[in-house]
């Protein structure tokens, strides 16, 4: 019985103290955790913190999603532009202006000048069927107000009323947020002013159109902060009279 009863005292010793019957669980040795069945107190049990978020390398560069919506919200301005951007220059933050694979995406990136992250223009530059789409052009005039580049689209070749064209990009649900300016570039060669275009902006994803304007001479319709948000593959249309109206957007950007 003495035998018994000291037994019993020795295991009720050993499980009093976390401290006695602990194991370490961090590489570095710094850190205690209570065995299963012992008597740990709250403060004696291993504090295991979430990971810290991650950060990019550049403080130009955001490693969270931009502010996410619904998708086809924002300010539309017909006839003028709004805020710092009423000369036409949308600038890019520092840094933003292309991507590697397995770099975090530009903050802002120009749709136009020749700059574009590997894979993002989906559609022609240059001419199909009659249908030329320049994503590069100089000195674009829309309404009055001069971009120093932007899209023009046009019809070269036995050209109607009823003519269709496009510029693509692929956003891969990488951008929040548009800014462009639309209308019929200045320099169009038609002499009936009265002619006007449709513009729609289209999710291809969903066949959704997001955006819908009647461009008339002499005007510009300016979208600040146009809602992108999840649209995998962007879409910007152009019908009517391509050849004497040509169709333009100045300075075109997205945003996270």
């Amino acid at each position: 019985m003495v035998r018994a009863s000291a037994l019993v005292t020795l295991s009720v010793l050993a499980v009093t103290s976390c401290k006695d019957t602990t194991i370490n669980q961090k590489a570095g040795g710094d850190a205690d955790a209570c065995v299963q069945g012992s008597t740990c107190s709250e403060d004696d049990s291993s504090d295991v913190s979430d990971a810290p978020s991650a950060e990019s390398s550049s403080g130009t560069f955001s490693s969270s999603p931009g502010e996410r919506g619904g998708g086809g919200t924002g300010s539309a301005v017909p006839g003028e532009e709004s805020g710092d951007d009423a000369n036409g220059d949308v600038g890019q933050e520092e840094g933003g202006t292309g991507s590697v694979e397995g770099e975090a995406v530009p903050v802002s990136v120009e749709l136009s000048g020749g700059n574009l992250p590997d894979g993002l223009k989906d559609s022609a530059d240059g001419c199909v069927m009659g249908i030329c789409t320049s994503w590069n052009s100089d000195d674009v005039v829309v309404g009055g107000k001069s971009f120093g580049t932007g899209f023009v689209i046009e019809c070269t070749i036995a050209c109607g009323e009823g003519e269709h064209g496009y510029f693509q990009m692929k956003l891969a649900g990488k951008y929040s947020k548009l800014d462009a300016t639309f209308g019929i570039a200045a320099d169009s060669p038609g002499n009936d002013k009265t002619e006007t275009l449709k513009v729609n902006l289209v999710d291809q994803g969903t066949g959704k159109v997001l955006h819908s304007e009647t461009l008339e001479y002499g005007r510009s319709y300016a979208l600040r902060g146009f809602d992108v948000s999840h649209v995998g593959l962007l879409r910007v249309s152009f019908d009517g009279a391509l050849g004497g109206a040509h169709g333009a957007v100045g300075a075109p950007v997205v945003r996270r």
